[in-house]
């Protein structure tokens, strides 16, 4: 065999030197520049406006959680206290489940398709190329530990030390989740594993709330236990007279955090060139389709792409034949559908976790308001069939059924999860009115947001800051919620428990009388005789 039949071979002498990364960012900002059409002052203008408006917030924000953190202080009753025990036990394992769920589903490293077919098919550095990419992430991930840390403590009524400590923590292990992500996107069954440890700190973080519950409601505090000391070791609390002892605390903890995460990051540097093309430009199309989901304030469409993110990964799947005809046929492949994603299933029972949380606070009067919320979030992935259904006149036409009758049947699945969840949920709601109000509530705002038509481009613009914007888009992100909100009108309001019956029922009963407004036509009538 000759040596014209073997494999080819990059040989450097036939084609130049390999480009160093630098060089080839450097070469692209220069070809960038030349074809920009906007002045400095132009580009000034808007990034004044975006400084102008985080600090803002900011501003705002501080004062609220600042207010919040002077009254929950303030607090002598045990339920208080108890709180401030219990926070690291939920907010952490929180932030890590949620932390990995969002970055492996992103990739957490991405490159957009261009790169992927330009750069990384070619023999240049590809951890260097990704290394910009991996630099955000890990920015991303530290200041996003760093702010629901400082807010989730100094809420409920942690002393300044206690939250710099929490601050310190939470932001190192964000860090390191962040690259143990990274560590896992070099292959498949690594992100099935990382992703089952995320479903274990949901049960974590869902056991440590039902335990706050059950001691808020019997009024009886947690003394000399192991947990308690461990707390008062590693975060202190808010009525530690030691501050000598906390800012030596402090200064210890926050050079091992730092030394730890820096290490971390460091060594899950040099492993960039071994992730796989494949996931990176799938993950660069995510967050393209996202981008173009956020501009037009489409929330189902974000969630689509999510969905077709995943079935893409999976490839197939074992088919099963249906049953029965119709209707029956179309609950069952629903219920099908359904298991065929399990984790969402439990995603969703992670959720319990939120009203639980809120009801061992104390705050009663929050615990409808985030018992919905979490609800809506749980059930909202388990209408994937009725928004197809709902955006496809095609579909529709295959189904030969009415869009009406196609949306019943196709809520019957999820409106069973809904059920149980408000059922587990009921303990910390307390009342059957009120868990009734809640389950209305999910089920009419997530049927609502799913049968939803695409944003409307019709009428004259709107001028804002940010350019003209059609109305259409304003009322798209608030399809659904405002379901939610009217089912708990009466439970806010404290009206009698009729009314919590009357109010969300008509809701339903409106919801499920009228056909979805959409652009699918209703199919002909079968014939008589």
């Amino acid at each position: 065999m000759s040596a014209a039949d073997g494999p080819v071979v990059f040989d450097p002498a036939d084609f130049g030197p390999i480009p160093r990364s630098a060089e080839l960012r450097r070469w692209m900002r220069k070809v960038r520049r030349g074809k920009a059409d906007r002045t400095f002052w132009q580009q000034f203008e808007d990034i004044y406006l975006v400084i102008f408006a985080l600090a803002m917030l900011g501003a705002s924000g501080g004062n609220v959680v600042r207010h919040l953190n002077e009254n929950s202080a303030s607090c002598a009753n045990t339920s208080c206290s108890l709180v401030v025990d219990y926070v690291p036990f939920i907010l952490l394992p929180l932030l890590v489940a949620g932390m990995l769920r969002i970055l492996l589903s992103v990739g957490p490293v991405s490159a957009s398709r261009a790169t992927g077919f330009w750069l990384l098919a070619t023999p240049v550095d590809r951890g260097a190329v990704l290394r910009p990419a991996y630099r955000l992430v890990i920015t991303v991930a530290a200041v996003l530990g760093a702010l629901f840390a400082v807010v989730g403590f100094a809420v409920f009524g942690a002393s300044l030390w206690a939250v710099i400590e929490a601050t310190m923590v939470a932001t190192a292990l964000l860090v390191c989740v962040a690259c143990a992500t990274v560590w896992a996107q070099q292959s498949p069954t690594a992100v099935k594993w990382t992703l089952r440890i995320a479903d274990g700190f949901l049960v974590l973080a869902a056991i440590a709330a039902l335990a706050l519950a059950i001691e808020a409601r019997e009024n009886a505090a947690w003394q000399e236990s192991s947990a308690e000391t461990l707390i008062a070791t590693v975060y202190g609390t808010g009525t530690s007279s030691g501050l000598s002892l906390q800012q030596q605390r402090v200064l210890v903890l926050g050079a091992a955090c730092l030394v730890v995460a820096a290490a971390a990051v460091v060594m899950t540097a040099r492993s960039l060139a071994r992730l796989p093309k494949q996931s990176l430009v799938a993950g660069g199309d995510l967050l393209a389709g996202m981008a173009g989901a956020a501009i037009t304030m489409d929330v189902s469409l974000l969630a689509d792409i999510v969905a077709g993110r995943h079935w893409r990964t999976v490839g197939r799947l074992k088919s099963r034949r249906g049953r029965g005809e119709r209707v029956q046929a179309i609950i069952h492949r629903e219920f099908r559908r359904v298991l065929r994603w399990p984790r969402r299933l439990i995603v969703g029972a992670g959720l319990l976790v939120v009203p639980y949380a809120v009801a061992g606070t104390g705050y009663d009067v929050l615990v409808p308001i985030a018992a919905g919320f979490a609800g809506f979030v749980a059930a909202r992935p388990l209408m994937d069939g009725l928004r197809s259904v709902c955006r496809s006149t095609g579909l529709v036409r295959a189904l030969g059924m009415d869009l009406k009758d196609l949306r019943i049947a196709m809520s019957v699945v999820p409106a069973g999860f809904v059920i149980l969840w408000t059922l587990a949920a009921g303990p910390a709601l307390g009342d059957a009115p009120t868990t009734f109000a809640v389950a209305a509530g999910i089920l009419t705002g997530v049927v609502r947001q799913a049968s939803a038509r695409p944003p409307s481009y019709a009428g004259p613009l709107v001028a804002s800051p940010m350019g003209a914007i059609p109305p259409g888009l304003f009322s798209q992100p608030i399809r659904g919620f405002d379901l939610l909100l009217l089912c708990l009108l009466p439970v806010l309001f404290g009206l009698p428990p009729l009314w919590c019956y009357v109010i969300p029922g008509i809701v339903l009963a409106f919801m499920f009388s009228l056909r979805p407004k959409t652009d699918a036509p209703a199919p002909p009538a079968a014939p008589r005789g």
